[in-house]
């Protein structure tokens, strides 16, 4: 190998400078072509509050008032379902055809982590979408962030049904546990003929129970969501900006026109 001291690379490199900006010029020719074929991709980020009352959930029986405050995984449990939801196949559905009637063109091949990312950064959830348009990126995920909320929303009011039916169920159910029949119904509020109507009664709250517990999700009444930042178009791209690529393509050129000066032959640079 031959050694080069810093004298020499410098005396090499003033003496061979017009190899150095070819090959840099070059490079930042081909760093242009390239940016060409790769358009710029732009971000827009929405931000999204998410709020876990514990004491909502004490309220609804889901947790004992010792166990306040809750650890992170704790609270997890409750704020995942919450995040399941923004890739949720039905959501995913409602989205694309929601674009699309805006005439934004969106496919199913197109919703992907990379383009499509939720950032949960505890309580605060960030909403990224990338697009070549810098305008289509904030659209989307306006559009995004606004369709699940609404799912959520939704579900909410699923649990809160479910959960407002069960009171009503255990109510009923305590009235005759603890009094006679007759007294029972009175208690209820509720006229039974006889035994074989109670249950049938309360066979037909547990179906309901259950339906609107599956509609719900597991999104519950003690969580409250709250759109804070909508998304606006980002002024620079994220990834492929034409001026960076062209600068690296030319220092990569700087660098390729230093390692050919090193390597010119003594003999040729001594003429």
């Amino acid at each position: 190998m031959i050694e080069i001291s810093p004298r020499e690379m410098l005396e090499r490199t003033l003496r061979f400078w017009w190899i150095l900006v070819v090959l840099a010029i070059l490079g930042g020719v081909v760093g242009w072509v390239f940016s060409k074929f790769r358009p710029p991709v732009y971000e827009a980020t929405a931000m999204f509050e998410v709020s876990l009352n514990e004491q909502q959930l004490v309220k609804d029986g889901l947790v004992t008032e010792d166990k306040l405050p809750l650890d992170f995984p704790s609270q997890n449990v409750y704020l995942t379902p919450a995040a399941d939801m923004f890739y949720a196949t039905d959501l995913r559905t409602l989205f694309i055809a929601d674009a699309q009637s805006h005439g934004i063109s969106l496919e199913e091949k197109d919703f992907s982590p990379e383009s499509f990312n939720l950032d949960r950064r505890g309580f605060v959830w960030l909403i990224s979408v990338r697009s070549t348009d810098p305008a289509t990126a904030a659209r989307l995920a306006n559009m995004w962030l606004a369709d699940a909320n609404s799912s959520l929303l939704e579900a909410k009011a699923h649990t809160t049904q479910s959960l407002s039916l069960g009171l009503q169920r255990g109510s009923v159910q305590k009235c005759f546990l603890e009094l006679d029949f007759t007294k029972a119904s009175q208690c209820a509020g509720i006229t039974f003929f006889n035994p074989a109507d109670l249950d049938t009664y309360l066979k037909n709250m547990q179906q309901q129970i259950a339906s609107e517990q599956q509609a719900g999700r597991g999104i519950y009444p003690a969580l409250d969501f709250v759109i804070t930042d909508p998304a606006q178009a980002p002024s620079s791209p994220i990834l492929y900006s034409a001026s960076l690529i062209i600068l690296a393509g030319s220092l990569l050129g700087l660098l390729a026109g230093v390692l050919v000066v090193s390597l010119i032959p003594a003999s040729i640079r001594r003429r």
